[in-house]
């Protein structure tokens, strides 16, 4: 399975799904973006980055070990961004990542539903926390994405394996994009201030 339900033909080299290998950079630019211009939300832009890093691997070069660095970056950056503004934010940050590491080494299997389960969770936190225009617009850019993303998955009615325009990497896109659209809209007055000076 893997990569292969992405769609996208796999051939050899470094550009395993060249696509969907590319789209992920998508989310390294937007966390580098994010860590520089608001040091507030720097745990969402390390998240982020290494959520490309890993969905990088994952659709690139396949190395062993490619599909459980893609789940558990993945799931860091859902976990990150439910506890960002939280009271538990600092036991998302390296405690997530290692607890998410360890728990997806040892159960595999256990890395699908998880990511949902927090995806659920994610949600629910963000839009009790802060129900402005922006964490609504992201949500639905994501949530877009997403279905189209879904939608193309392979066997699904968007799916054309040879194409250039691939419905998994459109969702690296528009993920990479809501992150960044709510971590620099959103949050401390002060902070929107200072990015929006900058």
């Amino acid at each position: 399975m893997g990569a292969a339900v992405d769609c996208e033909a796999i051939g050899d080299g470094l550009f395993g799904q060249p696509v969907n290998s590319v789209t992920t950079l998508a989310f390294v630019v937007a966390g580098l973006w994010i860590a520089g211009v608001r040091p507030d939300r720097r745990w969402v832009g390390a998240a982020l980055t290494a959520t490309g890093l890993g969905s990088f691997l994952f659709h690139g070069p396949m190395p062993t070990g490619a599909e459980w660095a893609h789940d558990v970056t993945l799931a860091w950056l859902l976990v990150v961004v439910a506890g960002t503004s939280t009271r538990w934010v600092r036991t998302t940050q390296v405690p997530g990542l290692v607890a998410l590491a360890v728990l997806f080494a040892l159960f595999p299997a256990a890395a699908d539903p998880t990511v949902v389960s927090i995806v659920v969770v994610a949600v629910v936190v963000r839009i009790r926390i802060d129900r402005t225009p922006h964490t609504w617009g992201a949500l639905s850019l994501l949530a877009t994405t997403a279905i189209i993303g879904r939608l193309g998955s392979t066997g699904g009615p968007l799916c054309n394996p040879e194409s250039l325009i691939q419905p998994h990497g459109l969702w690296h896109l528009g993920a990479a994009a809501s992150v960044t659209w709510w971590a620099l809209a959103t949050g401390p007055k002060q902070a929107r201030q200072m990015t929006e000076t900058r």
